[in-house]
């Protein structure tokens, strides 16, 4: 799984239509293109379709393309093909006041497995400040076979503290995670690739339901 609750701002791409789900309830579904820097003044086009549960016909004129909007909503990404697939559930859009600038921030929920071996790298930003860098995959069921999406992840101790404070002992091979914090979207190579600045992370057992 992974999720992440944001705040985005881009331009319409694909004028809003009115559908309904298959339980008869409308909503209003528009794409929109945010344009992804890679820091070297190039980047890339990213398209996220927007969704806007009980979304009203006669605000159709509202969202229309080519003009500029911010969703906050539940962002849901998923692996297609070699590249990754976004859809946003807004909750709030608007077409006034919005930034100049393209983005997409907010805080990403993930779960999935770390890595088979060598699961992490001891760092120091600029700062001399040091950190855990690691990577972890989530996977999902695309027709018949699995498909997995890689997370880079970034954790800073606690100023002050020793590194060693955030390697818990469950920090081992394979095992399952349940991570939390500041979502960060970046281009590696045209590729999107996500990152994620940990707030909070445990290790992830599954409940068992069933009761004796």
């Amino acid at each position: 799984m992974i999720r992440a609750d944001v705040n985005m701002t881009g331009t319409i791409k694909r004028s809003a239509t009115a559908k309904t789900d298959k339980n008869n309830n409308p909503y209003l579904s528009f794409i929109v293109m945010v344009k992804l820097p890679n820091g070297k003044g190039k980047g890339r086009d990213l398209d996220v379709l927007v969704t806007v549960p009980e979304g009203k016909k006669r605000d159709l004129s509202l969202y229309a393309e080519n003009r500029r909007v911010t969703v906050q909503g539940t962002l849901d990404i998923r692996k297609k093909g070699e590249d990754l697939a976004f859809y946003l559930t807004g909750n709030k859009v608007s077409v006034k006041d919005v930034p100049d600038e393209d983005g997409i921030t907010g805080e990403l929920h993930f779960r999935g497995r770390l890595k088979n071996e060598n699961i992490y790298e001891e760092k120091s930003d600029r700062n001399g400040n040091p950190f855990l860098l690691f990577s972890a995959y989530s996977s999902e069921k695309v027709g018949e076979n699995f498909v997995s999406t890689w997370v880079r992840f970034l954790r800073f101790p606690e100023k002050g503290a020793s590194i060693d404070t955030v390697k818990p002992d469950w920090m081992q091979p394979k095992t399952k995670v349940s991570i939390e914090g500041e979502l960060q979207l970046s281009l590696y190579e045209k590729q999107i690739r996500i990152s994620c600045r940990v707030k909070d992370m445990k290790e992830y057992v599954k409940e068992n339901s069933q009761t004796n």
